[in-house]
């Protein structure tokens, strides 16, 4: 989207200028059960969220937002919300100091 920018000359014209803004999209990758979670954000208040599954359990797939406008990390809780579907619930945190006799 570029910046319109309204300048007077020494005439009195109005000058108008048209600058481009560079978009910048930032790209990164976060493991979650097995899963890694590739967040996009585009910087326009837009931004998405890819599941990539093991090879076992099927094909990379978008997370589909259920609001109009979501916010990146409501985007990440729906795309964990789906992996602990499809997982199944999580094992119990091991108890810390039970060790295994020798």
């Amino acid at each position: 989207m570029p910046w319109i920018t309204r300048a007077k000359t020494s005439g009195g014209a109005i000058l108008e200028v048209a600058t481009a803004m560079a978009r910048l999209t930032i790209v990164s990758t976060r493991d979650y059960r097995q899963h890694v979670l590739e967040v996009e954000e585009r910087g326009n208040g837009s931004c998405s969220v890819v599941v990539y599954p093991p090879a076992r359990l099927g094909q990379p797939r978008m997370v589909q937002p259920q609001v109009e406008k979501p916010l990146l990390i409501d985007l990440v809780n729906q795309a964990k919300a789906e992996i602990d579907v499809v997982m199944g619930p999580k094992p119990p945190p091991r108890a810390f100091g039970m060790r295994r006799p020798r």
